[in-house]
């Protein structure tokens, strides 16, 4: 018989095994009875929750105890300072804690906790949700000698021992992937937020600038609509200076964040206000403001700052351009640095019609019925106008930018000779609204435009009037002729070194035959070769006209390098052969040297010599003939 003292102890055991099969059926194992098992090699620790369910973040290290909790304003600290918590920083050791992936683990008594930095100066991290539920706590101490490999990256990344302190995980010490230890060093100041501002660039909605430069504003009517210049005036802005500005803020971080109350700041000059910048948003009439305080001597790298919804913080903002941060020398702060400098922003698919008129010639009028090409008309003589000279014209005044802005409130142009401009363009839309440039020449030779019926007046760089052909033969078409090998005969190519190559051509079955000084060299000939060359010549397209007295091109042309003689069939009016004729076009370096950038070229029966690209020149003086 039993007795009742084994009889208690078993129906003690038959209840906490009753117990310990209520929690397997509810939480799936006995874990939380018995502890979790070592977390295998190649698994993650931590994988029961998600980023957004953590809410708090605790941290201990050498001493330095930190509480972080997530609000309506971001990661908040409670202590040991009352600020915001960098959220780089809480992003980084969420994406650490459910990062770890475990390259090696052991028992924990088989573990020298002091060597692997698990003993008092380990750091001590502790995640949260919204009810204060422990969802990750754990020790890393010291970076471990091991490197692991991870997909997607170049280079083995470095390892850490790990000790979780979970209640429901085995006493186990892992290496395991990462290392932020560098985040918690002198005294956690890597978790405070360096940035003054805290903010969505996408629902900023109004930027107030005051600097040495002057006051402005900046303002859109809705996150989709373009950034305007406000105040002082109202003026179109460049996007991309707008972008650096709006970054340069977002990134702006101080070398240096300290307690207001351990700071004196510079006393107020009642002759100049502090610099400025103030942020409001979307659905908000609350402006966050940086107050930036003059520097105490010229040779300062850093000022002082204070931030309007960050009253207890100081900030020491860079400057000067500093190695791997944002200086306040970065930021464009000017209305001439924000403004757009673009000279026009033309629909070029309404346009109609162009009108170029230089000071002292004739006027060119470029006009267009699509899909019919565009056609120049120059003392009431029209003709196919040159594409690559309209292309180049086209894009000199919607790219182009200007290199100062000389004023706003221009009356009188003479001082940049835009009272008698050298040259007008005229732009004409399809709905009837014009633009007018004027271009001016001051005294010293710099190039300035204004826009009729604007006061503002801008420099350019001489590349833009480069740009802009304002001689009649320039807008001749860019093709020098056509060959026809329907009708061709023969083909004559004369280097500068060597006696000429004939080159005779049979359409019919698309044959060549070739010979020089009387022999014949046609089992010597590439046909491939050949036909590339003569493809060539069919649509030979110059790079630019030249004027007749050009010297340079006639000079060049007394020696040319290479000459081609064309022999075509003609026929009359019937259709019927009338004979043969030749065209002939010389060419020759333009520059001295073995590869010069362009050719100087001239065909017979033309009197204006022309510029060819180097590439088309050596494609038709390639070898024809095999050794």
């Amino acid at each position: 018989m039993r007795s009742i003292g084994t009889t208690f102890l078993l129906a003690l055991a038959a209840a906490f095994l009753i117990a310990a099969a209520s929690l397997q059926w509810r939480q799936g194992n006995f874990d939380s009875i018995l502890g979790e098992p070592a977390t295998p090699v190649g698994r993650n620790i931590y994988t029961r929750f998600q980023p957004d369910q953590v809410k708090h973040i605790r941290v201990s290290a050498n001493g330095n105890d930190a509480v972080f909790s997530l609000t309506d304003n971001g990661w908040q600290a409670s202590s040991p300072w009352s600020d915001r918590m960098d959220p780089r920083a809480a992003v980084g050791i969420i994406s650490f804690t459910l990062g770890m992936r475990v390259e090696d683990v052991s028992r924990i008594e088989k573990i020298n906790l002091a060597n692997a930095g698990l003993k008092q100066n380990s750091i001590a991290i502790r995640l949260q949700d919204d009810q204060h539920n422990t969802l990750a706590n754990y020790h890393i101490g010291r970076v471990s000698p091991w490197k692991a490999e991870v997909e997607g990256m170049d280079q083995p990344v470095s390892t850490v021992f790990v000790r979780p302190r979970d209640e429901n995980h085995g006493d186990h010490v892992y290496i395991c992937t990462g290392d932020i230890t560098s985040l918690f060093n002198d005294g956690l100041k890597f978790l405070r937020d360096h940035r003054p501002f805290y903010f969505n660039p996408i629902n900023l909605r109004k930027i107030q600038i005051r600097s040495h430069q002057g006051e402005l504003t900046l303002g859109r009517e809705t996150p989709q609509s373009p950034w305007r210049i406000v105040k002082p005036l109202d003026l179109p802005t460049d996007p991309k200076a707008i972008k650096t500005l709006i970054e340069g803020i977002y990134n702006l971080q101080a070398a240096k964040v300290s307690d207001r109350a351990s700071v004196t700041l510079p006393a107020a000059d009642s002759s100049a206000k502090p610099g400025l910048i103030g942020l409001t948003s979307f659905g908000s009439d609350t402006e966050t403001t940086l107050e930036i305080f003059p520097p105490d001597s010229p040779e300062d790298r850093d000022v002082k700052a204070i931030v309007s919804d960050r009253p207890d913080t100081v900030f020491d903002l860079p400057l000067k351009p500093e190695p791997g941060l944002v200086s306040l020398a970065d930021l464009p702060f000017s209305v001439n640095d924000l403004r757009d400098p673009t000279l026009t922003h033309l629909n070029i698919q309404s346009l109609a019609a162009i009108s170029i008129q230089p000071a002292t010639g004739s006027e060119i009028l470029i006009t267009r019925e699509p899909p019919k090409p565009w056609i120049a008309t120059i003392d009431s003589r029209s003709f196919e106008a040159n594409e690559e000279n309209l292309y180049s014209l086209l894009k000199a005044v919607t790219t182009t930018r200007a290199i100062g802005f000389e004023s706003d409130a221009a009356t009188d142009f003479t001082p940049w000779g835009l009272h008698r401009p050298f040259l007008t363009l005229r732009f004409l839309g399809q709905d009837n609204q014009a633009l007018e440039l004027r271009f001016g020449i001051d005294t010293s030779g710099a190039y300035f435009v204004n826009r009729l019926g604007t006061p503002t007046v801008m420099r350019v760089d001489s590349a833009l009037i480069q740009a802009i052909a304002v001689r009649p033969y320039e807008w001749r078409l860019s093709r020098l002729w056509s060959v026809d090998r329907v009708n061709l005969v023969a083909i004559q190519r004369k280097t500068a070194t060597r006696s000429p190559l004939t080159l005779k051509y049979d359409f019919l079955d698309e044959s060549w035959q070739a010979e020089r000084d009387g022999n014949n060299l046609t089992s010597k000939l590439d046909p491939q070769r050949a036909n590339f060359m003569l493809s060539i010549l069919e649509g030979l397209k110059v790079s630019r006209w030249l004027a007749t007295d050009d010297e340079g091109a006639l000079a060049a042309l007394t020696s040319p390098s290479l000459t081609f003689a064309v022999v075509e069939k003609t026929t009359d009016s019937q259709g019927d052969f009338s004979g043969v004729s030749t065209r002939t076009v010389t060419l020759a370096p333009a520059a001295p040297g073995a590869n010069p950038g362009f050719y100087y070229g001239r065909l017979d029966s033309e009197p204006h010599p022309f510029l060819l690209d180097a590439a088309t020149y050596q494609k038709l003086a390639v070898e024809l003939l095999e050794d």
